[in-house]
């Protein structure tokens, strides 16, 4: 891993984990056209490290508040309790509980099926169109008004679900979560806010999955040098790229993303097509 490589990967990391525009479906296909197909395990850890820092960071005092009435619930009497419950906080923790684990059945469950798609390139471009049209369609939804006090179990179902689907490589996770939530009447402030909180434990639980599975096939470590570097590079970007993202959700602008994805996606078909010739 030499460090231009990993301040490539730092920064692709930091800016597409939370555009929509798919982080995972431009790793695998730099990693097929550069031929970087050697990056450790820990070090991928460590860039997923970086972004989730960036969120926590961002979202403070939100987390802050919920750590809080987590520990006044238990602490509390009955009636104490009730006041509690009414500021939301509890809910949209249980909320986030029940995304993540049905995101994490779902993952498991077809993890085999997952994974092939990360040596299947030719699907990325695909998939990528996907995520372009559910950005676009973003542009013709209604705001809704609808805030944790207001969404029912079938809100944190299917942004659970969603999430599933989108660790399929092309199919951004951000724009997926965020416009499904826009499609079940969220305001935007809210479905960017829940999208955000609930990668913290579904992205980094799925990397430390990943970390879990496959520790018996690291070879040595990187310098430390460069994962530090490369942890400050991802957390900069991704803390950038979160804000940039915020601001064009604010407006209601998410659609904008559209034209990168359908530009990549056709882009994909393009160089696909071509190697299948000159092959």
């Amino acid at each position: 891993m030499t460090i231009t490589n990993a301040m490539f990967l730092a920064v692709l990391q930091g800016v597409t984990e939370f555009l929509p525009i798919s982080s995972s479906g431009h790793l695998v296909l730099l990693q097929n056209i550069m031929n970087m197909r050697d990056v450790p395990i820990l070090f991928d850890l460590i860039l997923h490290l970086g972004t989730v820092s960036a969120t926590i960071i961002l979202y403070r005092k939100i987390i802050g508040s919920i750590l809080a009435d987590m520990f006044l619930v238990i602490i509390s009497d009955k009636k104490e309790r009730k006041t509690i419950y009414q500021r939301g906080n509890i809910k949209l923790l249980y909320h986030i509980a029940l995304s993540t684990l049905i995101t994490a059945v779902l993952a498991y469950g077809f993890k085999d099926i997952l994974r092939s798609f990360f040596y299947q390139p030719d699907f990325i471009p695909f998939f990528f169109i996907v995520t372009g049209i559910v950005l676009l369609i973003t542009k013709f939804v209604t705001e809704g008004e609808k805030g944790i006090s207001q969404t029912r179990i079938l809100f944190p179902s299917v942004v659970g679900f969603t999430q599933a689907v989108s660790m399929l490589p092309g199919i951004s996770r951000s724009g997926s979560t965020i416009a499904a939530g826009l499609f079940l009447g969220g305001t935007r402030e809210f479905s960017g806010t829940y999208s955000f909180l609930l990668s913290i434990p579904s992205v980094f639980g799925a990397s430390l999955f990943e970390f879990a599975l496959s520790r018996h096939t690291i070879q040595g470590f990187t310098s430390s040098r460069i994962y530090i570097f490369a942890f400050v590079l991802s957390f900069l970007t991704g803390f950038a790229a979160l804000k940039i993202l915020l601001k064009f959700l604010g407006k209601g602008k998410l659609y904008f993303f559209s034209v990168y994805c359908f530009s990549a996606g056709i882009a994909g078909f393009i160089i696909k097509n071509f190697n299948m010739l000159s092959g």
